[in-house]
């Protein structure tokens, strides 16, 4: 129970009063006095005599550091105002424990005159398993040299705290830790972790992560799915999935973190989730990155596309959609048919057009991917140009053949 030694102090309205009873006899005993002061002489704030006593200056004598007055002031306004519970944050609880000559709050609550009711009540406050328990979970992300990064995660301190540690193997079997040390908010249903790292002996800023968790308590999660912001161990800036599983103890995280195997339900969601940008400072457009100087190529690609799907069996399908020029968005013209996931890229130095389709209506295609040459894309005018797609049609069969393409600006 020495735990909550470490922490702020509830106490209940009933034990708060008390605690206010036992200060103010011990001031007015401390100085002889047989009644109180007005409260800002009392506590030590505003206009007060700092040469009378008070109790500002009796918490002072007992440390090394400035001790506001109006702290204990604040919270005896609460109190009577009405509030069921009161805070005392570590450093005034541990100032008022030692004024009053008490080893700890236990001696405290043990002292006073209350029905067994409240004080179980108060113990409950301060010893609430659930605000000194430790989590222990695995992380995983896709890291550098595409690899999936394991390794363990520790969260304290009433999901407050938060320590990363991130094992690096190399070929040999070699292993180095890199520490992430930080705190977690949560805002309504997500919690927002912010850390810290070393680097060349000092703390610098480490990685953002922002975990969804609904309205839940986050303890009865057993996998926490968020996003992460960063920069790796190359120094490029990095951001993708990252997946906390819980484990059963402390002992249990250790024996997990060993091995290097990855479980396929981890694997299957983190494998190439990740976006890293070059450390790179480009000072023109073309220096982007390496798909950069086939730019006018992808701004040729805005245009009304027919395509027909063929092969040998009598497989025969169309589809048509149209490219944006604006903003190089992909819609369907054709009747009854949405694409839930598009994706154009350049291959081969720009030489072929890559279009990847998930479909979804009336369509004999489900999934689809589509080369073509780019060639095409230097007419002016509409062409019957031929190319190549693979996919499953919906009737879950791979499919392939050829696909006709018919264009217009």
């Amino acid at each position: 129970m020495k735990q909550q030694e470490f922490t702020s102090l509830t106490l209940t309205e009933e034990y708060f009063e008390k605690l206010l009873i036992v200060i103010h006899n011990t001031f007015l005993k401390k100085h002889n006095l047989k009644q109180l002061p007005k409260s800002s002489q009392l506590y030590g704030y505003g206009n007060y005599d700092s040469a009378k006593p008070n109790l500002k200056l009796d918490l002072e004598n007992l440390c090394t550091d400035t001790v506001n007055g109006k702290y204990l002031y604040d919270k005896t306004r609460q109190f009577h105002k009405g509030k069921p519970f009161l805070k005392i944050n570590k450093y005034y609880k541990d100032l008022l424990l030692l004024y009053l000559g008490y080893d700890g709050i236990t001696e405290f609550i043990d002292d006073q005159k209350l029905p067994t009711s409240n004080r179980k009540k108060q113990l409950a406050l301060i010893y609430d398993d659930s605000s000194f328990k430790t989590y222990y979970y695995i992380n995983y992300y896709f890291g550098e040299d595409k690899t999936i990064i394991k390794g363990q995660t520790v969260i304290s301190n009433n999901w407050k705290k938060i320590q990363h540690t991130f094992i690096y193997r190399d070929d040999d079997g070699n292993i180095k830790e890199h520490y992430n040390y930080g705190g977690v908010i949560r805002r309504e249903d997500t919690l927002h972790v912010s850390t810290k790292t070393l680097l060349d002996g000092k703390l610098v800023e480490g990685d953002n992560e922002t975990y969804y968790i609904g309205h839940n308590d986050p303890s009865n999660i057993n996998f926490l799915i968020g996003t992460y912001t960063s920069f790796d161990i190359y120094t490029n800036t990095v951001a993708g999935r990252i997946i906390l599983e819980k484990c059963t103890s402390k002992e249990d995280m250790a024996e997990k973190s060993k091995s290097k195997v990855i479980p396929p339900y981890i694997a299957q969601e983190i494998r190439n989730q990740r976006i890293t940008n070059q450390a790179i400072a480009p000072k023109h457009y073309l220096e982007l990155s390496e798909k950069s100087p086939y730019a006018f190529i992808y701004s040729k690609l805005p245009r009304t596309y027919s395509l027909d799907f063929k092969n040998e069996t009598g497989f025969n399908e169309s589809l048509s959609f149209n490219i944006s020029e604006t903003d190089y968005k992909i819609s369907p013209l054709t009747d009854n048919v949405y694409i839930e996931k598009d994706s154009i890229d350049l291959l081969n130095k720009g030489s072929i057009v890559h279009l990847k389709f998930e479909l979804a209506g009336i369509i004999a295609l489900d999934k689809v991917d589509i080369y073509i040459k780019t060639y095409y894309l230097k007419e002016d005018n509409s062409a019957e140009i031929e190319g190549v797609f693979c996919g499953i049609d919906n009737e879950n069969r791979l499919i392939s053949g050829r696909v006709i393409l018919n264009w217009e600006k």
